[in-house]
């Protein structure tokens, strides 16, 4: 049997815009399993990066569940939300969003600082020498290249150790190479921490690197 660490059942979501409702999710139901890498694609405006913000508990649903190992996240109030996202969850965006008055190292440690823990330096480390950025911890993002950002922006989201990492269009605001050398870290460093990868990406190539392609169209998992 796999083993399923994260479940959609029926989601649902639907904007109100000027031109009348707009229906992002409709009937979405779909199960991941722990450890894997997951594409998530689709044309723009699909809904895959609705689906990724419903799944990461960053956008409540009109309807239907998340079930993150059988508990349902939309169940819990949001400061039980939050504090859940910050343990167990990372999270890697096109922007990369980045504090730029704080240095890289601070960047990386935000998650566990707002959780009021220390890093494990060891970890810190380990996390900076496979991201190739170890000698950037003391710089400050506007010091850094975009791909080096990015890095970092990569490092933050591994360093609580979560279950889920969930990547939106990570590789948008990046040339080829960078780009493809940004995919290869996150799933290398998903790989060696035993997590699970989810990926919105518009790109083929980068989605034939996954152990799993899920394609949208329509709100819809086709």
């Amino acid at each position: 049997m796999p083993d399923i660490i994260l479940s959609a059942k029926d989601l649902y979501k639907t904007y109100k815009a000027a031109s009348g409702e707009v229906h992002a999710l409709n009937g979405v139901s779909v199960d991941f399993e722990a450890g894997l890498f997951y594409a998530i694609i689709g044309r723009s405006g699909s809904g895959k990066s609705t689906l990724l913000h419903v799944l990461g508990g960053l956008d409540r649903p009109t309807s239907g569940q998340v079930l993150l190992n059988g508990e349902d996240l939309y169940s819990w109030s949001d400061t039980k939300m939050a504090e859940f996202r910050r343990r167990s969850m990372g999270f890697v965006f096109q922007q990369f969003n980045l504090l730029d008055e704080y240095t890289v190292q601070n960047n990386i440690c935000m998650p566990l600082k707002l959780d009021g823990k220390r890093a494990d330096s060891d970890f810190l480390h380990e996390i900076a020498k496979i991201l190739r950025i170890e000698d950037k911890l003391k710089k400050y993002p506007s010091e850094l290249s975009g791909g080096e950002q990015q890095r970092v922006a990569i490092a933050r989201s591994v360093i609580a150790r979560p279950q889920l990492i969930f990547a939106d269009e990570p590789t948008g605001n990046l040339d080829k190479k960078s780009g493809s050398e940004t995919v290869d870290l996150l799933r290398d460093c998903a790989g060696r921490f035993g997590q699970t990868l989810i990926m919105v990406t518009h790109d083929p190539a980068i989605a034939g690197l996954a152990d799993r392609v899920i394609t949208i169209d329509d709100g819809k998992i086709i």
